[in-house]
C-alpha cells in the first residue's frame, strides 16, 4: 500500500470509527427505551441490562455498518475535496478514479466480515439477548408481587402474600386453577418465585404451609400439611408476550432455517419461503458496502453544497437500499423471484450505480472537482 492509500485510508476510516460509535449508540438507547418496562423492572440489577446490551451488540453493529461506511467514505473523499487536495492528485497526473481503490478494498474486507457476522455472531448475540430477556422478565415476575394484592399475572395462578420483603413473602394464599375439575387452594407461612432453567419456568417455593383441595363430584375434602413444597410453574404468553425476540427468525441458526426453508409436510409453502428470505438476507445486506464503495467516491467529489449535500447524498443511498431491500423480500416471500435472485437485487442495482458514477468520474477527469 502506497503512501496516498495509507492517507486515503486514514481520511475514511477516522470519520467511519466515528460514524459507527455514534449510531451504536443512538440505537442502543432506542432500544433501551423501548424496553424500558422490562429492563427498569423492581427485580432488574445493572449487570442485567449491561448484559443484554453486550449480546445485542453484535446484531446493531452489522445493521449501521454499510452506512457508516458509505457516510464515513463520503466524509473522508469529501475532505480531500473541500481542500483541493484532488486537484493537487490530478495536476501530478493521477485520475479521481484512483481513489476508488482504497474504499473498494475497505470494503471488501467488510462485506467479508459483515457476512460472517450475519451468519455467526449476530444470531448467536440475538440468543443470548432473548435469554437474558427471559431471565430478566422472570425477575419481574418475582418481584411485581405486591403485599396486600393478588397478583394475577401467572397463568391459571393467583398469588397473595400479607407480607413482601428481600427474603421473600409472609403469610401466602396460592390459588391454582390450572385443574378446574379439582382447583387447589395453598396457605402457607413463607413462600418465594425463583426463575430456574432457561425456558419458560419458574419454581414456586412454599414453607410451613397446608394444602386444600376439592374435587367436583366427589364427597372427601383433601387437607395436607407440609414443611417445604415446590412446585414448576410455566409462564405461558407472559415470557413471548413481553419479550420481542421470541420467535425471531433473526436468532436461529443458519443450519435451523436452513430446514425451515426445505420443503416439509405441515409446512406452507409461505413459512419456507419467509425462511429462505430470512436465510438469505443474511448474506444479502452485507455485500451492499461493496457497492456504498463504488458510489463513495464520485459522490464525494463531484458534490456542490458542502458537507451537507454529502450527507444528504448519503441518507438518500441508505435509503434506496432500505426501500429495494424491503421490495426485494416483498418479492421472495410471495414467491414472484427466487429469494436469493431477489434479495441480492438492492446490491446489484447499486453496484450498477456505482459503476455508472465511477465512469462519469474517469471521464471527466480531475476538472470534476468544485
Amino acid at each position: 500500500m502506497g503512501r496516498l492509500d495509507r492517507y486515503l485510508a486514514k481520511e475514511i476510516l477516522a470519520p467511519f470509527s466515528a460514524a459507527l460509535l455514534f449510531l451504536v449508540q443512538i440505537l442502543l438507547v432506542t432500544q433501551i427505551l423501548a424496553r424500558a418496562d422490562i429492563l427498569f423492572g423492581a427485580g432488574v440489577a445493572a449487570s442485567d441490562v449491561g448484559g443484554v446490551v453486550l449480546a445485542l451488540l453484535p446484531h446493531l453493529l452489522g445493521y449501521v455498518m454499510p452506512v457508516s461506511f458509505l457516510l464515513g467514505t463520503i466524509l473522508g473523499v469529501g475532505r480531500l475535496a473541500e481542500d483541493r487536495e484532488i486537484m493537487a492528485i490530478g495536476a501530478a497526473g493521477l485520475s479521481p478514479l484512483r481513489l476508488v481503490r482504497v474504499p473498494l478494498a475497505l470494503g471488501l474486507v467488510l462485506a467479508a466480515l459483515g457476512v460472517w457476522f450475519s451468519v455467526h455472531v449476530e444470531p448467536a448475540g440475538l440468543r443470548e439477548a432473548q435469554y437474558r430477556f427471559n431471565e430478566i422478565i422472570k425477575k419481574n415476575v418475582s418481584a411485581n408481587v405486591r403485599p396486600g394484592t393478588f397478583f394475577e399475572e401467572i397463568p391459571q395462578l393467583t398469588v397473595y402474600a400479607e407480607h413482601v420483603g428481600r427474603a421473600g413473602w409472609g403469610n401466602v394464599l396460592i390459588s391454582d386453577r390450572s385443574d378446574p375439575s379439582a382447583p387447589l387452594l395453598a396457605l402457607a407461612r413463607h413462600g418465594r418465585l425463583l426463575p430456574v432453567g432457561v425456558g419458560e419456568e419458574m419454581k414456586l417455593v412454599l414453607e410451613a404451609g397446608e394444602l386444600h383441595r376439592e374435587e367436583a363430584g366427589v364427597d372427601e375434602y383433601l387437607r395436607a400439611s407440609f414443611r417445604t413444597a415446590g412446585l414448576t410453574l410455566g409462564l405461558g404468553n407472559t415470557l413471548s408476550d413481553k419479550n420481542v425476540l421470541a420467535g425471531s427468525t433473526k436468532a436461529m441458526t443458519m443450519e435451523e432455517l436452513q430446514a425451515l426453508a426445505r420443503p416439509a409436510e405441515g409446512r406452507s409453502e409461505g413459512e419456507r419461503l419467509a425462511a429462505e428470505v430470512a436465510l438469505q438476507r443474511r448474506i444479502a445486506s452485507p455485500l451492499v458496502v461493496i457497492a456504498f464503495a463504488l458510489m463513495a467516491v464520485p459522490i464525494a467529489v463531484m458534490r456542490r453544497g458542502g458537507r451537507a449535500a454529502g450527507l444528504g447524498a448519503a441518507v438518500a443511498g441508505v435509503l434506496v437500499h432500505y426501500l429495494l431491500l424491503r421490495a426485494g423480500e416483498m418479492l421472495g416471500e410471495k414467491g414472484l423471484l427466487r429469494p436469493a435472485l431477489a434479495l441480492q437485487l438492492p446490491t446489484v442495482v447499486l453496484l450498477g450505480v456505482g459503476v455508472g458514477l465511477c465512469w462519469l468520474l474517469a471521464r471527466r477527469g480531475p476538472g470534476v472537482v468544485r
